[in-house]
């Protein structure tokens, strides 16, 4: 009576096993579809006037660029440093005093690595020979001997001068160092993932998109401004993944179940 009725619930628990295992067979994940453009790597995409290119798409990522031909740059001299401009070095110097306007920059020059100079009485000197005699020179004569006078350039705030290749201005100046602004180019990232939103276009004009990379399509991405809808997608895909992790739990139970109660029910009598 006892294996009998262990072998009725078995195969009741058996019948639940193929049961669940069966729905997990014909269940078809649901998958995203929105609207939205595809882009592969080196497509471009306008948006309200600011353009894209999409510089590299990869498993789940990618990367749009833009660039801003008027972006602003600055830098700053600082007072007693050097600075290189017109492939030469130069010396930084501002007035003391409270509210300094102008900065001054003087050529600097470098001694070769096999002059010899020695230093006498606080001042240091060349040491000059021309095969016959040995003298010694200042160093700054001897620099204005091999280099001629140094070229020395002033500027105010607000004046406007060439400095790598842009048209800046020193936009202040203080005792400790002055300031420069220029505008030029400038290549901005924009990283994309998928399921990642992303505001594109001007600030005070963007629009939001959400990135989705297709499955079975390599090399794209889709945006879509349905953010709403590719969320409700994925919600929907984590329910099914719920539900079948549900049948699969079912399933195993089921199972271990069935042979817990055959084993107890045929186990050898004492």
């Amino acid at each position: 009576m006892q294996r009998r009725a262990a072998t009725v619930y078995a195969v009741l628990f058996l019948v639940i096993a193929a049961g669940s295992y069966s729905l997990i067979g014909v269940a078809q994940e649901p998958g995203i579809d929105v609207q939205g453009e595809t882009y592969a790597q080196n497509d471009t995409l306008t948006v309200n006037g600011y353009e894209y290119t999409v510089a590299s798409v990869g498993d789940g990522e990618g990367t749009l660029t833009r660039v801003n031909q008027s972006a602003r740059y600055t830098a700053t001299w600082e007072n007693n440093s050097t600075v290189q401009l017109d492939n030469s070095t130069y010396l930084v110097s501002i007035p003391n005093t409270s509210d300094p306007s102008q900065v001054t920059l003087r050529q600097q020059f470098n001694l070769s690595d096999n002059t010899t100079t020695v230093e006498q009485n606080g001042t240091e000197y060349v040491v000059v020979d021309d095969g016959q005699n040995k003298s010694l020179v200042p160093v700054d004569e001897y620099k204005r001997q091999q280099f001629g006078e140094p070229d020395t350039r002033q500027y105010s705030e607000s004046q406007t001068f060439q400095f790598e290749g842009n048209q800046t201005t020193v936009t202040n100046v203080t005792a400790d160092a002055a300031t420069l602004a220029w505008n030029a180019p400038r290549t901005l990232e924009t990283s994309l993932s998928d399921g990642g939103t992303v505001d594109l276009g001007p600030e005070n004009n963007n629009q939001t998109f959400v990135a989705h990379f297709p499955e079975g399509q390599e090399g794209v991405v889709q945006l879509s401004q349905n953010v709403e809808a590719y969320q409700s997608q994925v919600d929907d895909i984590d329910h099914f993944n719920e539900r079948i992790a549900g049948l699969w739990g079912v399933t195993i139970l089921s199972g271990l179940t069935v042979v817990l109660l055959f084993g107890l029910a045929f186990l050898p009598n004492k």
